[in-house]
């Protein structure tokens, strides 16, 4: 058995959860994403910054050393040289924090401290010597190399830019695909978790479908979270409860038809005696009290012999011994039976019976043609057609019988097949209203289905059936 949450309420979360999920994943790496994307746009912003400011420091720096290299080569005092030695310690540390932006490659990095290296010579050889020309020529040529690494810098950290920029617009396609994966996942799982809760409440309402239809042959296990077994279980022990009771019912029903046909055909015997004249003439009054006797006795008769019919139509099923049959020859058997009786009222069959051959019960086919005719014969007005039409296809047989009597009335409809209802139309004539009932009992033996349907004129009821025997499945689970 398939492993389900206890209950249906966790079932339910885990569906939320499951759909949730891929958006707070996606969310979760748009998030990181971007703030990694926002630390390197920030570190790219201030080593552009840093780069612009250093760059000008390092050149105003160059120009003050060069002025005052060139007053101590005309005055030739301290003052000029302690101020040229306060601007190279600003000129240091500045080329200093310029080699340590992170994008500068090592060869230029090299190169700028060598820079450093050959004015640290020139300006010891001035101390030594106070000679100032040859650090003139060394502040010359580092203006010179300076301001080339300067500018490669520069480009350097431009197309770092221009690289950023273009993981941007990569990591931008890259966030709107994950985003659009999310959702495709999440409305995957969102369809899957909709699937499973649908299949599952379908067959809890199969089950109370079933059960409220009078079926209760297969067994009830429903499958899922603990509380829908649960409720399966209470499903079984009703369907079981109302088994029970069914089968007290159609018990006690056989046990009093079985009483009251011993007594009722004494009394129709009786009557019968009577109105043979054997216990001596009659008076016209006891005649006709005789009269009534017997036209009761024998619908009381009816209505037993029509009760145990729909006792025996509700187990069908169970006793159906499928043979090979033709159907449109055994319908024209049917219509023969009600040849005379039709004849009397003038009635005549308008028949179009496409030959026919199915798998069912003779008796059970036999009382479904037999009950619709009957209906049809009987609330047909005189001289009236009745239409009786057969077709197939390759799965299963359309039996109609339409007549143009009275009609059902919109307000019968869905009751007309429940046993003893009658309609407005059938009070006006004798009957048990046990016909349609007990022919749709067979129908639905048969695994078939018994319509009424709309028509402008008369009643129209259309009978269809599976062709081959449907296999009665043992109880199944749901």
């Amino acid at each position: 058995m398939k492993r389900y949450p206890r209950s249906f309420l966790q079932l339910v979360t885990l569906g939320h959860i499951l759909v949730a999920l891929p958006l707070l994943v996606a969310g979760a790496y748009v998030f990181v994403t971007l703030d990694t994307l926002n630390n390197r746009y920030r570190a790219s912003i201030e080593h552009v910054s840093t780069s612009s400011r250093l760059s000008g420091e390092l050149t105003e720096d160059l120009v003050h050393m060069e002025r005052d290299l060139r007053r101590y080569e005309v005055l030739m005092d301290t003052q000029s040289l302690n101020d040229y030695a306060q601007v190279r310690g600003e000129w240091q540390m500045n080329l200093e924090a310029f080699t340590r932006l992170p994008p500068l490659p090592e060869g230029l990095v090299a190169e700028l401290r060598d820079l450093l290296a050959q004015e640290r010579d020139a300006y010891i050889k001035l101390r030594e010597t106070g000679n100032a020309k040859p650090l003139r020529a060394v502040i010359d040529d580092i203006k010179r190399r300076s301001q080339n690494a300067l500018d490669e810098a520069r480009n350097i950290l431009v197309r770092e830019q221009d690289l950023y920029m273009a993981e941007s617009e990569t990591l931008r396609i890259r966030l709107l695909v994950a985003a659009a994966s999310a959702a495709l996942v999440a409305t995957a799982c969102l369809w899957l978790i909709r699937r499973l809760l649908s299949r599952l409440i379908g067959r809890f309402e199969k089950a109370v479908l079933r059960l409220g239809k009078g079926d209760l042959q297969q067994e009830i296990a429903l499958d899922g979270p603990g509380d829908l077994r649960w409720l399966g279980r209470w499903l079984e022990w009703l369907r079981r409860r109302l088994l029970s009771l069914e089968e007290s019912r159609t018990q006690v029903l056989r046990h009093v038809s079985h009483e009251l046909k011993t007594p009722l055909a004494a009394m129709h015997e009786g009557a019968s005696l009577l109105d043979e004249l054997v216990a001596g003439p009659l008076t016209p009054e006891q005649r006709r009290i005789v009269g009534i006797l017997q036209s009761n006795s024998r619908r009381l008769q009816d209505l037993i012999e029509g009760l145990l019919r729909l006792q025996h139509a509700g187990h069908a099923a169970e006793r159906i011994g499928h043979e090979k049959l033709r159907f449109d020859q055994l319908i024209a058997e049917v219509i023969e039976t009600y040849r005379l009786s039709a004849g009397e009222r003038q009635l005549h069959f308008d028949c179009a019976l496409q030959e026919t051959e199915i798998i069912a019960g003779r008796e059970g086919l036999t009382t479904i043609i037999h009950n619709l005719l009957s209906n049809a014969v009987k609330f047909s007005p005189d001289g009236a057609s009745i239409d009786i039409r057969l077709t197939h296809d390759a799965d299963q047989a359309i039996f109609e019988v339409i007549d143009h009597g009275p009609g059902i009335d919109a307000n019968d409809t869905e009751q007309i097949f429940e046993p003893f209802y009658r309609g407005k139309a059938s009070r006006q004539i004798a009957g048990i209203g046990l016909g349609l009932a007990i022919a749709r009992e067979f129908v639905i033996a048969h695994r078939g289905v018994l319509q009424l349907v709309p028509a402008s004129e008369g009643a129209h009821f259309k009978v269809i059936l599976p062709l081959h025997a449907p296999y009665l499945r043992r109880a199944q689970h749901i």
